[in-house]
């Protein structure tokens, strides 16, 4: 039966006229060539868009198209400064995935995703502008709407690294987050139906230099005319002996042994924003204070800020805390120095805080200039937690995953 059938096809397109059989061999030919080139075609454009960013210069090796789910790829791109002796790329990437999300198609809306596999951003601090990259602004949204001109609903980083160099002090700082994961939902690009406050969220974990961990969780609106938003982190386990360029760099000091904990939550609102910083240091002890290789300014300094950290410490926990609180509004920040200084000592003495997110800061109690609905003074705010950090979460949340 299958033989008859064949034969029978064949008898019926032998039987079609020339000039029909012609003209679609020749469409199939231009089609095929078209699939073979498009991807050089495409990735010619990248390249120029990307080469036509003011001050950066950048490419792609190669390009992928996958038609039938309508995306395509971009396989290891680079971006690098283009003046100044600058050397480090300021963003790389194994592959970016550009595709429409086929599951908004059903409730008419095209939509798209994009995902980012093993992407590096590297920030620098210089003694000039010609040493330094800090420039993450609009400039790099006009490129992306170049690229996939379809509002993205879902973002997603695979396996990255966000790293900050500051050369401008000695020793050199160089903080990283690495094996970061990154995942954004309901990016959409109209107002919500007015049944949830904060219609996108953003969720990242990572780890830490000293093998510590970072949880952040953003929730907001992105259509608000202004900032609209709730965050909260934690960042847990981190070694402070790998931090000891830093510290040295900045507070003059290094440690032998130690652990540094932080929590906090910042919501922003009309222009206007307030949260707090919680940091933990336990288990301190700072090194070499009697180093004769040291000069004496700086054991001085060592011994007075060794004495402080126990004059404050909690002894029962080991552990030096306070609670910083901040308000204000953006370009005019606020931080409560001396709500900072009581905290210090409240933890040691009083009441000892926990490195957890308290639940205590809410975007419908920001006022435009970053006071509270409720009449708080920043200067004045303590610790509203009695430590247990209720109705914040207890527990790593994982990155939601795609809808």
């Amino acid at each position: 039966m299958a033989a008859l059938h064949n034969s029978r096809l064949v008898r019926r397109v032998r039987s079609w006229p020339r000039r029909v059989v012609i003209t679609l061999g020749a469409v199939l030919l231009v089609l095929l060539a078209a699939r073979i080139a498009l991807p050089y075609m495409v990735k010619r454009q990248v390249n120029t868009r990307l080469a036509g960013v003011p001050g950066y210069t950048g490419h792609v090796n190669d390009v992928g198209l996958s038609l039938w789910r309508g995306a395509y790829r971009l396989q290891g791109i680079a971006i690098y400064r283009a003046t100044g002796a600058l050397r480090e790329p300021f963003f790389t990437a194994r592959d970016v995935d550009f595709s429409l999300a086929w599951r908004e198609l059903f409730h008419r809306k095209l939509v798209g995703d994009i995902v980012i596999d093993r992407p590096e951003m590297v920030f620098v601090k210089g003694p000039t502008e010609e040493t330094s990259q800090r420039d993450a602004d609009r400039r790099w949204q006009k490129v992306l709407r170049n690229l996939f001109p379809i509002n993205i609903t879902y973002f997603e980083l695979r396996d990255g690294a966000i790293r900050y160099v500051d050369t401008t002090k000695k020793p050199h700082i160089d903080v990283f987050v690495k094996n970061m994961r990154l995942v954004g939902t309901g990016l959409r690009n109209r107002p919500g139906d007015g049944t949830e406050e904060f219609p996108a969220r953003i969720a990242l974990t990572g780890e830490t230099l000293g093998g510590g961990q970072v949880e952040v969780e953003l929730m907001a609106e992105p259509l608000a005319p202004q900032p609209h938003f709730h965050a909260s982190f934690k960042v847990d386990d981190v070694a402070l002996p790998a931090l000891n360029d830093s510290l040295k760099a900045i507070a003059k000091v290094d440690v032998g042994r130690g652990t540094f904990r932080m929590a906090g939550e910042m919501a922003g609102r009309d222009g206007g924003f307030q949260g707090y910083v919680k940091p933990f240091f336990e288990d301190l002890e700072f090194s070499n204070i009697e180093d004769k290789e040291k000069g004496v300014f700086n054991r001085l300094w060592e011994h007075v800020v060794s004495g402080l950290a126990w004059l404050v410490k909690n002894k029962s926990r080991d552990q030096v805390a306070t609670r910083v609180p901040f308000e204000g509004r953006f370009g005019d920040p606020k931080v409560g120095m001396l709500a900072t200084v009581g905290n210090l000592f409240r933890h040691g003495f009083i009441q000892a805080f926990n490195p957890t997110v308290e639940g205590t800061v809410r975007a419908d109690n920001v006022l435009p200039d970053g006071r509270s609905a409720d009449g708080r003074d920043v200067s004045a705010v303590r610790s509203e937690s009695d430590g247990t950090g209720a109705g914040a979460p207890t527990g790593r949340s994982a990155p939601p995953k795609r809808r």
